[in-house]
């Protein structure tokens, strides 16, 4: 029987990661794993700042840092935009582990640069450092591999491969890094990880395993598992999606004895949806469960997919065609005609049962006020806040949620490149966050400054200039291509 394992992320770190020199940013229970080896506070972590401070980016290391550890390859046409030509990006994340009744800390460092003669973002390097509890954390283990397979002139020179660490004894006792080399070339031509891919993990199942091997599984196979089944990145594009009024993209997770759902389902919402019968019984269950905490946040709104036809596609596979509305007491109508914060209402709820109930379960999201009444968002984070069992990681612009949270669980972007996220100094409990943090933006008193507070006077200077070349005769002649388009258009 495999062991259940549990995993938490206590820490990330950026460097040169876009607009980001370096940043650092401790969760809510990074000091409970570090120093008592356990979770006890409600890990719902709020990062807050002004356009262009930074709040993205981590959003984006996590998108990133998810494909890497489910043994995926990073989209190079997604992220290659924010990798400069010459410079390398680094995301180190500081994982809480329980496998059974044995307890880790991990850190996973990465190393990242992009090859744009063969359109890909490659793993340069890669390191885990972990430590198992005792009376405390044991010695630090660690496994730095750089692949040098991404070259094939390598390959073809045979060149060797190795796997380096601070303790090459106890390193030598793990069997699995005899004989890296195939996987290694496998690794490269795949554009993958060497610790998070389905080869390893097949051959981290044997049995066994000595005291060193033993730690290494556990530590991999948790984050393994962890990325694949209970990490869920929501970007901001999704919002894009919403926005189409093409379908609603329900982010889910579901866990029974036999099965983990995990994922992204999309409910298509403008006309009839077609889905695969196995995918219809699941999505019926859960706008079952979405509608149990739908009406408590919305009173008398419920959400129905009806089935309108059920047939046989080309490949013999049963699918079935479907419509979904919204009932307003009573009233049905498309759901299509909801508006953007009930579809981003409806697209997040799922997975937000599941972290209210799961301390397995990591939800990251970016905007994640976007479309929301700020009152309603406020009341829904106060309740995730006081009671939920998961993580939440998420960016807002909405201060609302700043009365919810307690000073730990707010994360501050400043304007500062080189020291990007800070922790509010000062806030009492007698003091009202939300305007503590307004206070700060305008007379400072933190160690970095939150706002970059352009002379308002500059700003109306700038307007005028607009407008007044806006009034100027000056002609600016379209290119043919446009005047084509243009033309048509019409």
């Amino acid at each position: 029987m495999q062991e259940k394992s549990l995993v938490r992320i206590v820490e990330i770190e950026l460097e040169n990661f876009k607009n980001v020199n370096y940043g650092d940013i401790k969760f809510v229970n990074y000091s409970n794993a570090e120093y008592r080896a356990e979770l006890k506070e409600a890990d719902i972590n709020g990062i807050y700042g002004q356009n262009g401070s930074g709040k993205t980016a981590v959003i984006e290391a996590f998108d990133i840092l998810q494909h890497i550890m489910s043994g995926n390859t990073i989209p190079f046409a997604e992220y290659e935009g924010m990798f400069s030509d010459n410079k390398m990006m680094k995301v180190s994340t500081v994982f809480y582990v329980e496998r059974g009744e044995k307890k880790y800390k991990a850190r996973y460092e990465l190393l990242l640069k992009k090859c744009k003669e063969d359109k890909k973002i490659q793993i340069y390097s890669e390191n885990i450092i972990y430590w198992q509890r005792g009376s405390l954390w044991k010695k630090e283990r660690s496994a730095f591999f750089c692949n040098p397979y991404y070259d094939t002139q390598s390959i073809m020179e045979n060149v060797s491969t190795h796997i380096a660490s601070k303790d090459e004894r106890a390193l030598s006792k793990i069997r699995f890094f005899g004989s890296i080399q195939n996987l290694a070339v496998f690794c490269a031509q795949k554009n993958v990880s060497l610790y998070f891919n389905d080869v390893i993990n097949k051959s981290l199942q044997e049995e066994n395993q000595n005291e060193e091997e033993t730690a290494f599984s556990d530590v991999v196979k948790a984050l393994f598992d962890f990325a694949r089944m209970r990490f869920q990145v929501v970007k901001v594009n999704q919002l894009g999606v919403n926005y189409s009024n093409t379908f609603i993209p329900v982010n889910v997770h579901t866990e029974s004895e036999n099965e983990i759902m995990q994922g992204c389902i999309p409910l298509f919402i403008n006309g009839r949806g077609e889905f695969s019968e196995e995918i219809f019984n699941k999505l019926e269950n859960i706008v079952a469960a979405i509608n149990i905490a739908l009406k408590a946040i919305i009173p008398n709104l419920s959400i129905e997919i009806v089935k309108t036809n059920e047939e046989k596609n080309k490949d013999g596979i049963n699918v079935v065609q479907a419509e979904v509305y919204s009932n307003r007491d009573g009233k049905r109508f498309l759901t299509r005609y909801e508006s953007e914060g009930i579809k981003r209402i409806i697209s997040l709820l799922n997975y937000l049962i599941s972290l209210y109930n799961n301390s397995g379960v990591c939800l990251v999201v970016d905007e994640l006020d976007a479309g929301i009444f700020e009152y309603l968002l406020g009341e829904l984070i106060g309740v995730l806040a006081e009671e939920a069992k998961g993580q939440l990681i998420f960016t807002s612009h909405n201060l609302r949620v700043l009365e919810k949270l307690d000073k730990k669980n707010i994360i501050c972007s400043t304007i500062n490149p080189e020291n990007r996220y800070i922790s509010l100094k000062g806030i009492e409990k007698t003091h009202n966050r939300r305007d503590f943090y307004i206070r700060t933006i305008v007379l400072g008193g933190q160690k970095e400054k939150l706002y970059d507070d352009t002379d308002l006077q500059d700003m109306d200077y700038a307007f005028r200039k607009a407008g007044n070349m806006e009034k100027a005769d000056i002609h600016i002649p379209f290119s043919a291509e446009f005047m084509k388009l243009l033309n048509d258009s019409r």
